[in-house]
């Protein structure tokens, strides 16, 4: 067999040609015996392997007399040849020792090219020859020339899904190398200076750098995955890749024994997705949960997940980004995490309170436009507020309340009123929280469902108010029932003037059971006179169904005094009367004398009494006697 010198297609050019001088690194490695052009030529026609360097065949003898690396200052021919073989997958191991063995012992000349360079590595990493590609890794960070995060971050992605554990220590070698040369991973610090990292690189250290050929499947120290995590992690922040992120954060927590590791990288996490994105509009959170929910399984990452959705709601709500934090609790709602029983992972998040993050929750959706949304939060969170476990602070409680009463003002009427009946105190007694201060706020809801005509409302507000004590704007009261009679609501304004009477908003008025004697204040309106017959009849009407028909008893009404004014005191005697028509059938009603205190005093005629009773009696005395 003869060997010839390889002759390199015309096609392949370097793409420094026009420099004609080489330049040599600094501290690069240098030829101590350099050879002239003279020489060079010779060594290249009588020295190179014809089989070794040809895409289509290779060299089979063990012992070769003909060079299999470029000779030293024959830069260009390396390059080119390079380039050959990166193109040739047959050809690919070649390619990768061509460059380490010549590169090895000369310095960076005006031929090496950094496209070059990436090329051979995507082109190996890509066939999985990743021993292959730690080789000539390890020789480019010799002369200081280190790949993008974009190939770093891909190599450590082969790594964790081919599982080649083994290949960690050495991998995270390489790393520290590569930041040592000029990649940028503001991580590493924090990794390195730990004894156990120290231990590790030292095993390392002494296994000899020059070995490749590590075993894949070697156990993979626990600590070394979280800095191979911690790694990752940066360089997945650096390209944005969010859902290999949310890979790498589901792999962490289903492998790691140490919540508080997983709990220091769902730091970096966090700190990570605020960062600033290429897209400002689009929300890295999203697609990290969505990668990390894509399995139903609960555990740490479902509970990790929800605290670094608590802590991203929280600065997104700090610094007035309510659009990013609603989507934030959509995507933690979406993937089932209940985010209100979290914690957030920084240290001053961690007083935070379960009622503080509710209210962050729907203030985040109220200032970003949507009402459903807060008011959806409220509910699916049941309106908490406190606990004997999640107690809360006074400056909660006023949060609270300051973000309910806007709410309600934005929302329908119905909604409002469910919105003011859980302000903080109301549900459950609270002893930071007066409720009485309420009060104008229930009033003003109340008035405006009475102009609006929202009667069904307005009737639940007043009994709402009665039920906590809360004080009833009289006038508003006597409106309400006003019109409930008017829109012949009769059955609804019975129960409310029952309610109310209960309570204690007619103090004036009295009408004891069989004494067939009633007592009204001259304030009553009509429809509150015509209900207070009705219930004085009812209450008499044991009395009244017994009274022979020609009896000469009578049902006395006073008309009391409460209003100093004389024509307003006639105006009140006019609505009593009018009042009897009311009822079906009319009651018969007249006036009949003024007693010693000057108040008018009026009777009802009992066979009209008894006639209403035996057309009412069945709901009648349901309503007016129980």
């Amino acid at each position: 067999m003869s060997f010839y010198r390889i002759t390199l297609p015309k096609t392949v050019t370097s793409q420094h040609n026009h420099i004609s001088t080489p330049k040599t690194m600094k501290n690069g490695p240098r030829n101590t015996n350099p050879v002239n052009g003279v020489e060079l030529r010779r060594q290249q026609s009588n020295s190179y392997c014809r089989q070794y360097f040809s895409e289509s065949l290779s060299c089979g003898f063990r012992m070769c007399w003909f060079l299999h690396i470029p000779v030293d200052g024959d830069e260009k021919f390396c390059i080119e040849t390079v380039i050959r073989f990166t193109k040739n997958p047959m050809c690919l191991q070649r390619a990768g020792a061509v460059f380490t063995g010549y590169y090895q012992n000369n310095p960076l000349g005006v031929y090496f090219s950094m496209q070059v360079l990436l090329s051979l590595l995507w082109a190996l990493l890509k066939a999985g020859m990743v021993s292959d590609v730690f080789s000539v890794l390890n020789i480019s960070l010799a002369h200081k020339k280190v790949p993008g995060p974009e190939f770093v971050l891909a190599l450590f992605n082969y790594v964790r899904e081919k599982s080649l554990l083994g290949l960690g220590p050495e991998l995270m070698q390489l790393t520290f190398k590569m930041a040592e040369a000029g990649l940028v991973l503001d991580c590493l610090d924090c990794v390195k200076n730990t004894p156990e990292f120290q231990q590790t690189n030292s095993h390392v250290s002494g296994s000899g750098s020059g070995n490749h050929k590590l075993s894949t499947s070697a156990p993979f120290p626990e600590y070394l995955n979280l800095a191979h995590s911690i790694v990752e992690i940066e360089l997945c922040t650096k390209q944005e890749d969010w859902r290999r992120m949310g890979e790498v954060f589901r792999s962490i927590c289903q492998s790691s024994q140490r919540p508080n590791q997983v709990e220091r990288i769902s730091g970096r996490i966090t700190i990570a997705l605020l960062s600033e994105s290429k897209d400002k509009l689009s929300l890295p959170f999203a697609t990290f949960a969505e990668t990390v929910c894509q399995n139903e399984e609960e555990g740490l990452n479902r509970s990790f997940l929800g605290r670094i959705g608590v802590s991203l709601m929280l600065r997104y709500h700090k610094t007035h980004q309510w659009a990013k934090g609603r989507r934030v609790v959509e995507v933690l709602s979406n993937c089932k995490v209940n985010y209100s029983n979290l914690k957030g992972l920084f240290g001053n998040e961690d007083a935070t309170s379960r009622c503080f993050l509710v209210t962050v929750a729907t203030e985040l959706f109220l200032l970003s436009g949507s009402v459903e949304g807060a008011l959806n939060t409220l509910r699916e969170n049941k309106w908490f507020v406190s606990s004997s476990a999640w107690p809360c602070e006074p400056a909660d409680l006023e949060s609270r309340t300051r973000v309910l009463m806007r709410l309600a003002e934005k929302s329908s009427h119905r909604d409002s009123l469910d919105v003011l009946s859980n302000l903080p105190g109301l549900k459950e007694p609270n002893d930071l929280v007066d409720i009485s201060m309420y009060a104008p706020l229930f009033n003003s809801h109340l008035q405006v469902c009475l102009d609006r005509q929202i009667l069904p409302v307005a009737s639940d507000t007043v009994d709402f108010m009665c039920s906590k004590n809360l004080a009833v704007d009289q006038t508003m009261l006597q409106k309400l029932l006003h019109k409930l009679g008017k829109q012949n609501l009769w059955l609804r304004a019975r129960e409310v003037f029952r309610h109310t009477l209960s309570v204690g908003y007619y103090p004036g008025m009295s009408a004891p059971p069989g004494f067939m004697s009633l007592i009204v204040p001259c304030r009553l309106g009509e429809v509150e006179l015509a209900l207070t017959f009705e219930m004085f009849i009812t209450v008499n009407a044991t009395v009244l169904l017994h009274l022979p028909e020609n009896t000469t008893s009578c049902l006395s009404i006073t008309l009391k005094r409460t209003q100093s004014c004389e024509s307003e005191y006639l105006t009140a005697s006019s609505r009593l009367l009018s009042a009897a028509c009311i009822p079906h059938p009319k009651l018969d009603v007249v006036y009949t004398a003024v007693n010693s205190s000057q108040e008018q005093v009026f009777t009802l005629d009992i066979s009209s009494a008894r006639a209403w009773l035996r057309q009412n009696h069945l709901w009648a005395n349901e309503v007016w006697t129980h």
